[in-house]
């Protein structure tokens, strides 16, 4: 069989290209902890590509890439566009603060690249190689469910569902400090029983990156899945799949109430997944913009009763809007107070939409608790509904440039004062 260097795969949008094997001068080489994971990443902030991926590379590689190591990652396509083609995939050097030595690369998920993968790491005349597979695994795992933000100010506490019918071996939690270009800042494993995490100034541990109120970051929780389950190891090494959400927060004011939040869809709606009560408030609070539609999911999910919006952002007035037989907006309430309770009336409605929230109020888009709004439903059960953002393009200089979704008008014919 005719050896590629070179390999490109149009299907699943998968590049590959050949790897540059350094001529540094020969070192000791020390791999801990390689590892190849199938991915599940839910949409985020700080630069993760959604969707399903094949995720490789080493933990702790000394020397490091600045010392001239380099990876490469090679198995056999076996998909019906290139039946037994050998693959190629440089690993970089991906240096973080938690990890100054990491080499990481993902790549678009391929029902053909599920045979064990080869890992090699090569300084000089010195090389490490291991074979890893996937488990058997031909998905990665869903996502943990029913995320809430509550605490206080200096210890937020995250909680969180493991999904059904889903095998967890353990929880990964990752904080990234937004202000500081998304750096990896906190790495902490735990117990498949532990689900829920206090932000804990003690676990940022790297010098520069202390923990500070009022600072924006974003955290990840891991769903994990071991090699060997017989082993107390959650490094990245025992770990063949694992699931990624990530939720961007400030940490709250003391005395504010539990907040649910959501994942980011591809789409660019906020996704929720948690079990309610009739009659409860549920706070609901993803990233700010004009506007939202609310929906319920397509699961049977009780209807929306009532809605309170927040007090204190901008003229703290909204529209509320409900939908008539051809899907066109229905104005329910004009300039209605936030803090107050808005009832949707017997039977309630599977969707609203709320609008005349001021680009001026400047509030920051990547803040989950910065847009807090309250919902109770019609009956219990569980809600897996959205909360869709209406944005427009914002002209003036230094404000963010969000990207519309065809619903502008609406919120520019808004009357405020």
């Amino acid at each position: 069989m005719k050896t590629m260097r070179f390999i490109a795969f149009a299907c699943a949008g998968v590049l590959f290209g050949s790897s540059l094997i350094s001529q540094a001068n020969a070192n000791p080489l020390t791999v801990t902890n390689p590892y190849l994971q199938l991915l599940n990443v839910s949409g985020n902030s700080v630069g993760a590509t959604p969707g399903w991926r094949i995720r490789f590379g080493a933990n702790d590689v000394v020397p490091n890439g600045a010392a001239g190591t380099t990876g490469l990652a090679t198995t056999t396509y076996t998909g019906q566009a290139c039946l037994d083609c050998p693959v190629e995939v440089p690993i970089p050097f991906s240096s973080d603060p938690v990890a100054p030595n990491f080499f990481g690369r993902t790549i678009p998920f391929d029902s053909g690249l599920l045979d064990p993968w080869t890992l090699t790491f090569t300084n000089g005349g010195d090389t490490s190689q291991t074979t890893l597979g996937f488990n058997g695994a031909t998905a990665p795992p869903a996502f943990v469910t029913s995320i809430t933000l509550s605490g206080s100010s200096a210890n937020p506490t995250f909680t969180w569902t493991p999904p059904p019918s889903t095998v967890v071996d353990g929880y990964r939690i990752n904080i990234y400090d937004k202000l500081q270009n998304n750096a990896l800042v906190v790495n902490k494993n735990q117990s498949a029983t532990e689900t829920s995490y206090t932000v804990d100034p003690a676990d940022f541990t790297v010098p520069g990156y202390e923990f500070t109120l009022g600072k924006s970051y974003s955290i990840e929780i891991s769903l994990l899945q071991k090699r060997d389950p017989s082993l107390d190891d959650l490094a990245n090494g025992n770990v063949y799949g694992l699931s990624r959400v990530y939720a961007d927060f400030t940490p709250l004011e003391d005395g504010s109430p539990l907040v649910n939040l959501p994942v980011v869809r591809l789409d660019g709606a906020f996704e929720y997944d948690i079990l309610i009560e009739r009659g409860v408030t549920y706070y609901l609070d993803p990233e700010v913009a004009v506007g939202y539609d609310f929906a319920i999911g397509n699961s049977g999910d009780p209807n929306f009763q009532s809605v309170t919006l927040p007090t204190g952002i901008g003229d703290s007035l909204y529209d509320i809007y409900g939908f008539d037989a051809q899907n066109n907006p229905l104005l329910l309430q004009s300039n209605w107070l936030g803090g107050d309770l808005f009832n949707f009336g017997q039977g309630g409605l599977d969707r609203f939409r709320v609008l005349g929230i001021e680009t001026s109020a400047g509030l920051d888009p990547t803040n989950t608790t910065a847009f807090i709004t309250g919902v109770t439903f019609t009956g219990s059960g569980r809600f897996t509904g959205t909360q869709t953002p209406i944005t427009v393009n914002v002209p003036e200089p230094g404000t963010f440039v969000l990207v519309g979704l065809g619903l502008a008008g609406f919120a520019w014919r808004r009357r405020k004062h």
